[in-house]
């Protein structure tokens, strides 16, 4: 699973939030026109989540779309084009709804792939639910004031909505005249969820419970993984650069059925990585195994989103006896433009090598961890026309997996199925999350 600058970005932000999560819950102004707060500093509610000391954010009455002032962000001295500056409220996700829309009206000046709207909903451990914003629209240059809109599901278990303003890179950007919709209706009109708690208990996180952690060791790779419940195994394989919280819309779902054991990959999560040489899903399918005979699990079922698809497939090929029934989430076969799009290549090798001249071990393992998904896997139809286990293929609407790809991976395995999510992309388990554990749950029990 791909995680570039985006997502880097938004995570900063959600700890530089933790503290202020709930702080918001009583407020219903909130201010979208920017016409409370003096000229020269930040609107009023709104706050800088960033550190950047080369950019400005604050009110500016020169340029206004609406009313008397709007706000500009404003890179004043670097052309780093991975430096960001942005500006935040957090809301009470305490509405009724399905789907919230967060608009604006936009003018820039010079910039670069800007971000510009943010929309961020968050489970009550402040961790992300939905994460949008504009950077996939590549918007640059210079450009007079038109509306903007970002749409994200509003999942039910969310505890609050990040709205942000995001400048990232060189160049200005002006807002103005902010619009929060949910289900097409302004969010004033929105019914209140009578039950929502505004200062939850956090919940353990997946990844990090100790009550249901454990440890395999092997040759080059000390395996972290935790078990829920109890039945038919379930072996729930994650993204490039996740973790078992990946999995945290699925576990509660599945462990009412199934002994569900979530593992950390090599070098990621809790799970350490010895080895020196390149990644591969055949080592990370092998690790699968010998975790397998080290808990006595002869056969289970798989799921494996992103690059846990590719290593469930791979499983599902070297190690049939091993597999019960597989269900994969926005796999590939290969790489190359037949699978997915150049312009995913394009960024993943930007991030390399930006990454490579630092010396921490984590920009390290993201090194290798992205130079894999640049070189792997390498199966053929040929390889996957032998598989024996009944398999699901699924992919989200607007997934980073050609569609074209994923329909012939579900048409060269001979006892499959295939489900393309509508409305989602390849982060389907996360923005359809009934309709995903449905599907999965119905495939599981032959339906």
């Amino acid at each position: 699973m791909i995680k570039i600058s985006p997502i880097l970005i938004t995570l900063f932000i959600s700890s530089k939030l933790l503290a202020q999560s709930n702080a918001q819950t009583a407020n219903t102004n909130f201010n979208f026109g920017f016409e409370k707060g003096a000229i020269g500093q930040l609107p009023e509610g709104w706050t800088r989540a960033d550190v950047a000391t080369t950019y400005k954010a604050s009110i500016a009455g020169d340029e206004k779309h609406g009313g008397n002032q709007a706000l500009l962000i404003e890179n004043t001295t670097t052309a780093d084009a991975k430096a960001f500056a942005s500006v935040v409220k957090t809301i009470p996700a305490k509405y009724i709804g399905k789907v919230i829309e967060f608009k604006a009206y936009l003018k820039f000046q010079d910039v670069v792939n800007l971000q510009g709207l943010v929309l961020k909903v968050n489970d009550v451990n402040n961790q992300p639910l939905q994460y949008k914003t504009l950077q996939a629209q590549k918007i640059s240059g210079t450009r007079d004031w038109q509306l903007y809109s970002v749409k994200a599901f509003l999942p039910p278990d969310a505890q609050t909505i990040m709205v942000g303003l995001t400048l990232n890179g060189p160049g200005k950007l002006w807002v103005d005249d902010l619009q929060l919709l949910l289900d097409d209706k302004d969010l004033s009109e929105a019914k209140v969820d009578p039950d929502y708690d505004p200062n939850p208990p956090k919940r353990a996180k997946f990844g990090d419970n100790t009550a249901a952690s454990g440890r395999v060791k092997l040759k080059d790779v000390d395996l972290y993984y935790e078990t829920y419940g109890s039945g038919e195994p379930l072996l729930l394989l994650h993204g490039n650069g996740q973790m078992i919280y990946a999995y945290l819309k699925q576990i509660p779902h599945f462990e009412k059925k199934y002994k569900v054991i979530a593992v950390d990959t090599r070098g990621q999560g809790k799970s350490k990585d010895f080895s020196t040489g390149p990644l591969s899903y055949d080592l990370f399918a092998e690790d699968m195994k010998q975790l397998m005979d080290s808990l006595h699990i002869k056969k289970a079922n798989i799921l494996g989103w992103s690059d846990g698809g590719n290593t469930g497939l791979i499983m599902a090929v070297k190690y049939p006896q091993y597999v019960n029934k597989l269900a994969i989430m926005g796999a590939n076969l290969f790489t190359g433009t037949e699978a997915l799009p150049e312009a995913v290549w394009a960024q993943l090798r930007t991030a390399i090598a930006q990454l490579q001249p630092r010396t921490d071990e984590a920009s390290k393992m993201q090194v290798r961890l992205f130079t894999m998904l640049l070189n792997e896997p390498h199966l053929t139809f040929a390889d996957i026309k032998k598989i024996k286990a009944p398999t699901l293929v699924m992919a989200g609407e607007t997934d980073m997996i050609l569609e074209s790809h994923t329909k012939s991976i579900a048409a060269g395995i001979p006892k499959s199925q295939l489900v393309i999510f509508k409305g989602a992309s390849h982060y389907a388990p996360v923005e359809v999350v009934r309709e995903f554990n449905e599907t999965i749950s119905k495939f599981f029990e032959g339906k």
